[in-house]
C-alpha cells in the first residue's frame, strides 16, 4: 500500500486549526478497533444540551438528554499527523507531495485501485457534481470556528458535556468538548450564521484573538445565556480558527482519467456536507468502512462500473447523513418545534434524537415528515393535548422572561434618569 500526502506528519502537526471533526458512537468505535485511538486520556461527551433561544435572547425550551455512546473530538492535526506515522509503522509507502492528475494517471496504471479523499487545487473538478443528489449550489451559513480554553466551567456546568445554541433563522453554535494538539482539554466553537444575518459578523477577521472578541460580542447580544461561560475564555493558539462557508456538494464517484484509467473518491472528495450536524468526518469514516468490507470480499477487478454500484449500495444508508444535514439547514417546521419540545419533557425523546448524530437513518422518518412524527410522538404516549400544555408552559416563560427584561431595564434606567438631573 503506498500513501500520498502533500504533508509530512511534522507539517500536518505545525498546521493552521482544522474543522472540528467530532466522531460519534460507531465512529469512535471503529477507530477503536482500528487501533488509532491515541488519545484514551481525551474527554468523551456523553451528554448534548439544546437550548432553543428566542429573538429577545431567553431560552425558550431546553432539551438535555444522555448519547448511547460517547463521543470524541479530537483535533485533526494530531489525528492527521499521527495517522500517518502509524501507517508508515505498519508498514505502508508514505510519499509525501502535492498530486497532480498526471500523477494519478500514472498511480492507476500501477496499482490496482487508486482512492482520492482529499480534495486540492491540482485536483480540482476531478470528480463530477451529480445534480441529482445535489440538494444546494451555493453556500447556506456563514462558519466560523474556533478553539477556546480558560471559559468558566462553573458557569455553565451543561458545557460538561456538548453545549448547542439554537436562535432559528439566525444562527447555531455548537460548543464541542475537545482535544486541542496544545492545551489538552477545550472546547471547540463552532458557529453557523445565516448569511447577512445579525450573527454574520466574521467575515472581516484575521486573527483568533479578534475572532474570540466578535464571538462574545455576539454571545452577549444573541445569546446571553453564554455570556458568563464565554468572558474569560481565550483561543488555544494564534492559528486555531477558521472563517468562510461551504457549499454542499455530492459528485459521482469514479472520475476517469486522461488515458482512460479511473479513481475513486471518498470522503469529502465525493460527499461534502455543511457542517451543521457534524457529519463529515462521521460519514467519511461510515464511507471507509463500507469500501474497506466491499473491496476486501471481492476478488475481481475493481472496475468504474463495480464501483459506481458499491457507491450507489452505499448511498441507499449514506444518503440520510445528508438529507439529515439538508433537513436542519431548512427552517424547523412546526411538527418539528413539537418534537423538541416534547424531547424538553421527555429524556427518552432526547436520547433518540441526539442518536442521528450517530446514526442519521434512525431520525427517519419521524424527525422529517410530519404524519410519522405524529405518530412517533403517539407512540411516546405524547398527545396532541400534552403538547399543548408544552407550548403554554414554554408561552408562559418566554412571557415571564420579556417581563423580567422591562423590570430589570426600567431598574437600571431609571437611577441613571435621577443621577443625570440638575
Amino acid at each position: 500500500m503506498t500513501i500520498h500526502s502533500d504533508r509530512t506528519a511534522d507539517e500536518l502537526l505545525a498546521d493552521r486549526g482544522r474543522p472540528t471533526a467530532c466522531l460519534f458512537g460507531d465512529q469512535v468505535e471503529y477507530e477503536a478497533e482500528l487501533g488509532l485511538d491515541f488519545h484514551p486520556e481525551a474527554y468523551r461527551m456523553r451528554r448534548i444540551h439544546l437550548d432553543l433561544f428566542t429573538g429577545t435572547g431567553g431560552v425558550a425550551f431546553s432539551v438535555d438528554a444522555p448519547l448511547r455512546k460517547p463521543a470524541l473530538a479530537v483535533d485533526q492535526r494530531l489525528k492527521f499527523a499521527e495517522g500517518l506515522a502509524e501507517l508508515a509503522r505498519r508498514g505502508a509507502e508514505v510519499v509525501v507531495g502535492e498530486v497532480t492528475v498526471a500523477d494519478l494517471d500514472r498511480l492507476a496504471a500501477a496499482h490496482d485501485l487508486v482512492v482520492v479523499t482529499a480534495g486540492c487545487r491540482s485536483l480540482t473538478g476531478l470528480f463530477e457534481r451529480d445534480p441529482a443528489r445535489c440538494a444546494h449550489s451555493r453556500a447556506q451559513r456563514r462558519l466560523f470556528m474556533v478553539n477556546v480554553h480558560g471559559y468558566d466551567m462553573e458557569a455553565r456546568p451543561e458545557h460538561r458535556g456538548g453545549v448547542f445554541s439554537f436562535l432559528p433563522g439566525t444562527v447555531e453554535v455548537f460548543w464541542v468538548p475537545f482535544h486541542d494538539k496544545d492545551v489538552g482539554e477545550s472546547r471547540s466553537v463552532v458557529l453557523e450564521a445565516a448569511p447577512g444575518g445579525p450573527a454574520d459578523r466574521f467575515r472581516g477577521v484575521t486573527t483568533a484573538d479578534e475572532g474570540v472578541d466578535v464571538l462574545k460580542g455576539l454571545v452577549d447580544d444573541l445569546l446571553p445565556h453564554e455570556s458568563a461561560f464565554l468572558r474569560p475564555a481565550r483561543a488555544t493558539s494564534p492559528v486555531a480558527w477558521i472563517e468562510g462557508e461551504v457549499v454542499p456538494v455530492v459528485r459521482r464517484p469514479v472520475a476517469v482519467l486522461p488515458s482512460g484509467r479511473h479513481v475513486l473518491g471518498l470522503g469529502d472528495a465525493v460527499v461534502l456536507n455543511d457542517p451543521l450536524t457534524g457529519q463529515g468526518a462521521n460519514n467519511a469514516t461510515r464511507m471507509a468502512r463500507f469500501f474497506a468490507e466491499r473491496l476486501t470480499a471481492f476478488d475481481g477487478p475493481y472496475t468504474a462500473t463495480w464501483l459506481t454500484d458499491r457507491f450507489d449500495e452505499w448511498w441507499e444508508r449514506g444518503r440520510f447523513t445528508s438529507d439529515f444535514t439538508n433537513g436542519l439547514l431548512a427552517p424547523l417546521r412546526d411538527f418539528q418545534r413539537d418534537v423538541l419540545l416534547a424531547a424538553s419533557r421527555r429524556e427518552g425523546i432526547g436520547e433518540q434524537l441526539f442518536e442521528g448524530f450517530n446514526d442519521p437513518s434512525s431520525l427517519f422518518p419521524w424527525f422529517f415528515e410530519e404524519e410519522a412524527a405524529r405518530d412517533f410522538l403517539a407512540r411516546c404516549d405524547v398527545g396532541r393535548l400534552d403538547v399543548l400544555r408544552y407550548k403554554l408552559g414554554v408561552g408562559l416563560r418566554v412571557a415571564g422572561q420579556k417581563l423580567g427584561g422591562w423590570r430589570s431595564g426600567q431598574a437600571v434606567r431609571r437611577p441613571a434618569a435621577r443621577t443625570a438631573g440638575p
